[in-house]
């Protein structure tokens, strides 16, 4: 039986569209073993519905890497007791991949290297910034070139947190991607190169102050704020509250700002916005993942 814990990752960081991603203290585990046929999934967590057939995501990331290195694939028992909430912009799709194929890469004998990995797991979500941090931990820089996924990862300080802003509804991404412009203006570009520079260099060196400037975008957050009622209100308050930075966490709904300090205050001050006027949104407290996917044999 294989043992798994993946972290929750947070993408699309201000400027970084597709590009920028770090993974949370919010995880799903799974065990996963083979048997002699069939497919059995097991749902741990009650209150999230999980595809129960050939369907299931995980079942899928595995079956994506076994058809990869020519693996004839048996049957499976999966059981998963996930935390991270489905369809909010919180990499719950990335965790499934490579889960999966982090499992099944054991079972069929250990061919791919974690480079090879990330790059089938990039192919399969369609962009790296999820995927990367969920797999190697703390603030990841990631892109697609050619044939091969590039992921640097950068350990954060424990002090630096992260408010996890979760509303009642989702955003399915198919959705969320549609209302994306084909093209952008020249200067929008420019705009978003620069700040996403700013935005890593603030991370890397722990600028809080640089933070603010380096988290503006102008390629994706005007768009999808129509599906995020209030978006613009709370992103005020949350720099009220003591946010360093706050944007739209991949294509959203949900909402994160980055924090050093007044964690407790930030969190009081949101549930208490959230009452006055009548959201039904819940706000957590998160460290930075530094570790990534952790994998045992039991």
């Amino acid at each position: 039986m294989i043992k798994l814990r993946v972290p929750a990752t947070s993408a699309n960081m201000g400027a970084g569209f597709d590009t920028l991603g770090v993974a949370v203290g919010l995880y799903n585990r799974m065990m996963i073993e083979e048997i002699p046929e069939g497919l059995e999934v097991i749902n741990k967590n009650t209150q999230s519905f999980i595809p129960q057939d050939t369907s299931n995501l995980i079942y899928r990331a595995m079956a994506e890497l076994f058809d990869y290195v020519g693996y004839e694939q048996k049957g499976y028992r999966i059981t998963q007791d996930s935390q991270i909430p489905m369809t909010r912009g919180l990499g719950s799709s990335s965790a499934c991949i490579i889960g999966g194929m982090l499992a099944a890469n054991i079972i069929s004998g250990r061919q791919l290297s974690y480079q090879e990995i990330i790059h089938l797991a990039a192919t399969m979500e369609g962009h790296p910034d999820n995927v990367g941090p969920a797999l190697f931990g703390g603030f990841c820089v990631s892109l697609m070139d050619d044939d091969k996924t590039i992921i640097k990862s950068t350990k954060l300080k424990s002090h630096i947190k992260f408010a996890v802003i979760i509303p009642d509804f989702f955003v399915a991404t198919k959705k969320s991607r549609g209302v994306l412009p084909s093209k952008i203006d020249f200067k929008d570009a420019v705009f978003n190169v620069g700040h996403a520079s700013m935005f890593q260099a603030a991370m890397l060196t722990c600028d809080m102050k640089a933070l603010e400037i380096g988290v503006k975008d102008k390629l994706h957050q005007q768009y999808r704020k129509s599906y995020v009622d209030g978006m613009e209100d709370i992103f005020e308050k949350t720099y009220h509250l003591g946010s360093h930075a706050t944007y739209l966490s991949g294509s959203g709904p949900t909402i994160l700002s980055i924090l050093d300090g007044n964690y407790d205050g930030f969190k009081a001050g949101m549930e208490e916005y959230f009452k006055t006027n009548g959201l039904e949104w819940k706000c957590m407290i998160l460290p930075i993942d530094n570790v990534g996917a952790v994998v045992s044999e039991i």
